[in-house]
């Protein structure tokens, strides 16, 4: 015959799982009580038409290194609610189990809260009274080792609930444990978690009462001191700028603030992101669009999901729609600054560069407002999307950071424009100035590009130079490369080294092969194979450039290989190609060999 049975839970395992897996830290206890004694005031400000709203608040006792008293003025429990969310682990009065929904404006949600005060204590005491039979005061009591009672009491409290925690947790890292039951240590614990909550927090001395938490009006519009104040005090910078997130849908309130000084994609930034005005996780990776690592927040959300250790949210669509949201925040702040500060949105787009680019390679809708204002790295210097499609006639673009410093001193010696576009983001964004640009033609450079910019040299037919030309293909052959005549300036250049995509891959290649294992030098001599045959390489001779012409009226054959191979080394230098070994071994033998001539 069947029999249902129920499931037991061992609490001593669920306070390890609690203490080691769910929460970073017993300082969340401190969050969970807050929490506890706000969502039973929003309940009771709800439901009971005799409690008005400025009547509510939280009072916090600290008996140092003994007892920690949490008291609120909320609903109070009556016996069978003690029974049903105190008692049953994974059951929270906040949390309509049948809709699977939560109740009312709560913060909690998992009715595992109170288990957390097990971190730092052996036993929690909770007596409350119930606005619905207030004429009963009941005291429970519950144990580590997973026992509880319940009584009546004679003691006079409020309406609401107290919970009394002492220190006297068994077994106990004394140093760790002891620190909590200390006044100034709850202090700051409700300064980190509670500062925004919308009901008073106090801390109680006898008859003195202090306040702990604020009101604060996210609203950078109306008191940009005062948020920038808040920003330095809670995020610790001194913020270059700050303006209001504001969801359209309500699903989000906060400042926003700019860093002043650059960070890498990669810098994780510390924010303060609230759940109805209680900390939830000083991590925004998850509510921010990735591209916004220039950003800082100061947020408030009501509506969005948390995980079951309240220190991050689900990711579901709600969440989504909130980082669109954020993301068009940003945009419009941007558009703000456009029409009203040129000034700031030009010193932002100068500190934030790379942040601003990829703001503008995952979004068409700020291309018109940011584009004049992109830096780019140019053969005349820095230049803004501004200066460039204003600087007139056709300018080329490279995607190859190496070659952009080669040819850069020659664009710059005719006044000509090159743009390096080899840095993340930047092909993109070019091709997107390239099509905004009405005066200036801006096109990707190519190897017929480079062979059209160099002047054909005066020795051309040279029977010297040509003799020179030969012999310098037949040494450079070795290296895949061939050598051409060409003049061009400065004239203290005496080597321009091009190389196309596909060279470039074959030379990564053998780069790799010569510390390659056997089991991978098979395959790379695969892919060198796949690619040779469209390798090209050039090795330009700059026949303006008294050494080169020193080489033409040479006779020495022996000293002329011992040239052509240092200035072909010397050229990979200038444009920053790593070196593969036997080229820096023959710029070792030929410097020797010099010598002894």
């Amino acid at each position: 015959m069947d029999k249902d049975y129920k499931f037991k839970v061992n609490l001593g395992g669920m306070i390890d799982i609690l203490s080691n897996h769910l929460y970073s830290s017993p300082d969340v206890f401190v969050r969970e009580l807050l929490q506890n004694g706000t969502d039973a005031i929003s309940a009771r400000t709800a439901a009971d038409s005799n409690f008005s709203e400025n009547d509510a608040k939280v009072e916090i006792e600290v008996l140092e290194g003994k007892k920690i008293i949490f008291r609120d003025n909320g609903t109070g429990l009556n016996e069978e609610e003690i029974h049903k969310f105190l008692s049953v682990i994974g059951q929270s009065s906040k949390y309509d189990i049948e809709n699977n929904r939560a109740n009312g404006d709560y913060i909690g949600r998992f009715g595992i809260g109170l288990l957390s005060c097990f971190m730092v204590t052996d036993h929690i005491c909770v007596r409350t009274r119930s606005y619905k039979s207030p004429d009963t005061i009941l005291e429970w009591k519950g144990m580590a080792d997973g026992t509880y009672t319940i009584e009546k009491i004679n003691e006079e409290i409020e309406i609401g609930t107290e919970i009394i925690i002492e220190n006297n947790k068994a077994e106990k890292d004394s140093d760790v444990v002891d620190d909590y039951y200390n006044c100034d240590t709850i202090a700051n614990l409700v300064y980190y978690y509670g500062l925004f909550l919308k009901y008073p927090v106090y801390t109680v001395n006898g008859e003195e009462r202090t306040r702990l938490n604020l009101k604060f009006d996210f609203d950078a519009a109306k008191n940009k001191e005062l948020c920038m104040n808040m920003g330095k005090t809670f995020l610790g910078e001194d913020f270059l700028d700050c303006f209001t997130l504001k969801s359209p849908s309500g699903l989000f309130s906060g400042i926003a603030y700019v860093l002043p000084y650059p960070v890498s994609a990669n810098v994780r930034n510390m924010h303060r992101i609230y759940l109805k005005n209680m900390l939830l996780t000083e991590s925004g990776e998850r509510l921010l669009p990735e591209w916004a690592f220039f950003i800082r927040c100061i947020i408030n959300t009501n509506d969005l999901k948390p995980t079951s250790s309240r220190e991050d949210f689900y990711e579901d669509e709600t969440l989504d729609k909130a980082r669109t949201e954020i993301a068009d925040c940003i945009a419009d702040y941007f558009e703000d600054l456009d029409f009203n500060n040129k000034n700031m949105l030009y010193e932002i787009v100068r500190i934030h560069n790379l942040a601003v680019k990829s703001v503008l390679s995952s979004s068409d809708g700020l291309d018109d407002i940011l584009l004049p204002y992109i830096m780019f790295e140019t053969s005349l210097g820095e230049m803004t999307g501004k200066e460039i499609t204003e600087f007139g006639g056709t300018t080329f673009y490279t995607v190859d950071v190496n070659q952009f410093r080669q040819l850069a001193p020659l664009y710059a010696q005719r006044s000509e424009l090159l743009i390096n576009a080899g840095y993340v983001y930047e092909n993109a964004i070019l091709t997107k100035l390239a099509d905004s640009s009405i005066n200036t033609d801006i096109e990707k450079l190519t190897d017929t590009d480079i062979d059209f910019m160099l002047d054909d040299s005066d020795f051309d037919g040279d029977p010297a130079a040509e003799k020179l030309l030969t012999v310098a293909s037949r040494i450079l052959k070795k290296y895949d490369c061939k050598a051409a005549l060409k003049e061009f300036r400065p004239f203290d250049i005496p080597t321009l080294y091009t190389i196309n995509e596909k060279a470039y891959e074959a030379r990564q290649i053998r780069r790799a092969k010569e510390s390659a294992n056997e089991v991978f030098m098979g395959m790379l001599s695969s892919f060198e194979e796949e690619i040779s045959s469209s390798t090209v390489a050039c090795l330009y001779l700059n026949t303006n450039n008294l050494i080169v012409r020193k080489l033409i009226d040479c006779e020495d054959k022996e000293k002329i290989r011992c040239y052509i191979e240092i200035l072909y080394v010397q050229s990979l230098l200038s444009g920053h190609f790593p070196l593969l070994h036997n080229e820096m071994k023959i710029l070792n033998e030929n410097l020797y060999k010099l010598m002894m001539f």
